[in-house]
């Protein structure tokens, strides 16, 4: 029974330590201060070269569509 208690202290201790010395210094190494970020809006260039790629693939099936019919006998 003494060894159990002593696993349940040492498990203890150790969840103690985790909450005192490795939680705070991982929560200050992972913090982002909103302010030092740079304020760039990606939503719009995104967009517009995923709409181009788009519009030039599309234009190119439909070229390659026109050019070369499909012959069926």
């Amino acid at each position: 029974m003494a060894t159990q208690e002593d696993k349940i202290k040492q498990r203890e201790a150790l969840e103690d330590a985790y909450d005192n010395f490795v939680e705070p210094y991982i929560n200050q190494l992972s913090e982002v201060n909103a302010q030092s970020l740079p304020n760039i809006d990606v939503a719009l260039p995104g967009f517009c070269c995923v709409s181009g790629w788009l519009a030039l693939t599309l234009l190119y099936c439909f070229w390659m569509r026109w050019r070369s019919p499909i012959k069926t006998f």
